[in-house]
């Protein structure tokens, strides 16, 4: 192992992506070539890229971080008033998709280089998509806590006590916001402000993430998870 990844990981990585180095602390750090097509719209891209075993979001997958400015200098140019616009946490590193994805496309014992042509590839498209048209090119749920709030609205897969626990446990992470959505899940009203700061309420702001709010609620009562509440 190196760094968290094993040394066959680093070289199926690297024969790909031979800009990529490898750190003296275990990070995998340079340079992307992105040429991918989605929808018949072809990207040519060029990204500076840091990406580590340890993962402060998720303990299924590697984070990535994009280290060459992209990210910031997109931010500026549309005005964002919070990075998280672009699936950017707080701590630099990229949400490359909601959490419950991640069991799909990155499922236990996947590759290194699973990760970065299924998730890293895709989330750089999308940043470039978004760099050219200012918007993402396709219907993404919404970054972070709404996201996983809005999957549960639109997932046609019952969920079990597992999956809610996880989804909470989760949202807990996000320490700045946890008493608002801990409120929501309890007693959910449309009529509240939406937990995203806009001021608007809530089941008119983020509509999907509304509807994902009280199946999490049903779903905690179905499994007497109320204690995950506290």
């Amino acid at each position: 192992m190196v760094g968290g990844f094993s040394e066959l990981d680093v070289a199926e990585v690297r024969a790909r992506y031979p800009e990529l180095e490898l750190r003296p602390d275990g990070a995998l750090e340079g340079a992307v070539n992105v040429e991918a097509e989605y929808e018949g719209r072809r990207i040519v891209d060029r990204f500076f890229v840091k990406i580590t075993a340890s993962n402060p979001h998720s303990i299924r997958t590697p984070a990535l971080y994009e280290i060459g400015g992209r990210t910031k200098g997109i931010g500026s140019k549309y005005r964002l008033r919070d990075l998280r616009s672009l699936h950017c946490n707080r701590d630099g590193s990229a949400c490359v998709c909601v959490k419950q994805v991640e069991k799909q496309k990155f499922p236990p014992g996947s590759s290194l280089l699973v990760y970065v042509e299924e998730l890293a590839i895709p989330y750089l498209y999308g940043l470039s998509r978004y760099d050219q048209d200012g918007k993402w090119p396709w219907g993404d749920y919404s970054h972070g806590s709404l996201g996983l709030l809005e999957y549960h609205a639109d997932s046609l897969e019952g969920q079990s006590a597992t999956d809610i626990a996880e989804t909470i446990n989760t949202i807990k992470q996000d320490h700045a916001d946890w008493k608002i959505y801990r409120k929501q899940i309890r007693n959910p009203s449309a009529k509240r402000p939406c937990p995203c700061g806009s001021g608007k309420p809530f089941g008119r702001c983020h509509t999907l993430a509304w509807r994902g709010t009280k199946r999490i609620c049903a779903e905690i009562v179905r499994f007497n998870l109320k204690h995950l509440l506290t």
